[in-house]
C-alpha cells in the first residue's frame, strides 16, 4: 500500500477492547457489532500505524478489567501490565509490530503500534519508568478524566502533584512524550512548564466550537501546543464534535480540523479517532461509522481548498514527522 494512502490514527483503545472481549481476528461487520475496530477493520481502513493505549480507569466499576481503586497503586499496575502483555502477545503472534525506534515505523507487513498510556497510575514511580520504556512505552497522558496520583484530569481540578513532578522528570530522562488530552487546565500548564520534550494532544477537539470544557482545547492551549511543535488529533466521538442535539457529520469534523489548523497550522493536525473508545460505532459521525470511509475527511479538506500535501499531512504526514522527532535519539 503506498504510504500516501495509509493513515496514522493517534488514539485507539485496543487492549481495553480486548479486555472487554473484543475478537480482534474477526471484522466487526462480520461479527454483527455496532463497532469499528478489529485487525481486519484497521487493514480495510488502511490504518497502518496507531497510537495504541494502555487505558486504566481510576475508581471504575469493580467488574471492569481496566478498573482499579484510586488508592491501590498495585492494582493499577496490574491492570496496566495486563494490557501491555496483550500487545506483546499480539506481537509474538506476528499480528502487530510495537514501535520502539524509528526503524519500526517502516515495518511493512503488520500494523505498527505506538504504545500510549492513558492515565499514568500503572507506573508505580520514577524507578519504574525505565522498565516500561524498555517494553515499548513512548507516550503518556498523566491523567484520564478522573485524575491520577500524578495530576488533575479534565473532570478533577489540580495541577501536578509532587509525585507528578518527579515522574515528569523521569519521562524527560527517557524521552517519553506527553499527551495533554485529558489533563486539567492547571496540569496542562504545569506539564508544559516542567517538560522540554515532545508534547501532543492525541484526541482533542476545539473548545471554540464545542463550548468551554476542560476536555476540549482552548485557542491559547492550541497555540501552546503549536509553540512546542506538537500535533493535535481529531476526536471522532460525535458529542465532542457538535453536542447531543443532533448527530455529528463530516462537516463538523472538518470545522474542527480547520479551526485547529487556523491557529496551529495545517502541519500540526491529524487524526486521533478514539473509535470504539467506550462508545459504539453509531456514536461516530454520519458517514464515518465505517472506518473504510476515512478518506471522506481528506476529500472534504480538499473540497475546502486544502492542497494535496496538506491533506497528506492530515492523513499521516504530520504524525509521522512528530513520531520521527520523538524516536530520534538525542533529539
Amino acid at each position: 500500500m503506498p504510504n500516501d494512502l495509509a493513515w496514522i490514527d493517534a488514539h485507539l483503545d485496543l487492549a481495553y477492547l480486548a479486555g472487554e472481549g473484543r475478537d480482534f481476528l474477526t471484522g466487526t461487520r462480520e461479527a454483527g457489532l455496532d463497532a469499528t475496530v478489529s485487525w481486519p477493520d484497521l487493514a480495510d481502513a488502511r490504518i497502518h500505524t496507531a497510537f495504541a493505549t494502555i487505558f486504566t480507569e481510576r475508581d471504575g466499576p469493580a467488574e471492569e478489567p481496566a478498573a482499579y481503586a484510586a488508592d491501590d497503586a498495585a492494582a493499577a499496575e496490574t491492570a496496566g501490565l495486563r494490557q501491555l502483555e496483550w500487545y506483546e502477545s499480539e506481537e509474538r503472534a506476528g499480528r502487530v509490530r510495537i514501535v520502539r525506534d524509528r526503524s519500526d515505523l517502516d515495518h511493512e507487513h503488520v500494523p505498527r503500534l505506538v504504545i500510549l498510556m492513558e492515565c499514568a497510575d500503572p507506573i508505580t514511580g520514577p524507578d519504574a519508568v525505565d522498565a516500561w520504556h524498555r517494553r515499548g512505552l513512548r507516550i503518556v497522558g498523566l491523567s484520564w478524566a478522573r485524575g491520577s496520583r500524578y495530576a488533575g484530569g479534565n473532570g478533577v481540578p489540580g495541577g501536578l502533584t509532587p509525585a507528578g513532578e518527579a515522574i515528569v522528570d523521569a519521562f524527560e530522562e527517557h524521552g517519553i512524550a506527553h499527551d495533554l488530552s485529558h489533563l486539567s487546565e492547571a496540569a496542562f500548564d504545569d506539564v508544559l512548564h516542567r517538560s522540554r520534550g515532545p508534547v501532543c494532544a492525541t484526541h482533542s477537539n476545539a473548545a471554540a466550537i464545542t463550548g468551554r470544557n476542560p476536555r476540549h482545547l482552548r485557542d491559547d492551549q492550541i497555540e501552546a501546543i503549536a509553540a512546542r511543535d506538537g500535533v493535535i488529533g481529531l476526536n471522532l466521538f460525535g458529542r465532542f464534535l457538535h453536542g447531543e442535539d443532533r448527530d455529528a457529520t463530516i462537516e463538523d469534523c472538518l470545522d474542527h480540523v480547520e479551526h485547529v489548523a487556523s491557529i496551529a497550522g495545517r502541519d500540526r493536525v491529524g487524526l486521533g479517532s478514539d473509535a470504539d473508545g467506550g462508545f459504539p460505532g453509531s456514536a461516530l459521525p454520519i458517514g464515518l461509522r465505517d472506518l473504510r470511509n476515512l478518506d471522506r475527511l481528506t476529500e472534504g479538506l480538499a473540497g475546502r481548498g486544502w492542497p494535496a500535501d496538506a491533506c497528506h499531512g492530515f492523513r499521516s504526514g504530520n504524525w509521522r514527522r512528530w513520531l520521527e522527532r520523538l524516536l530520534t535519539p538525542n533529539r
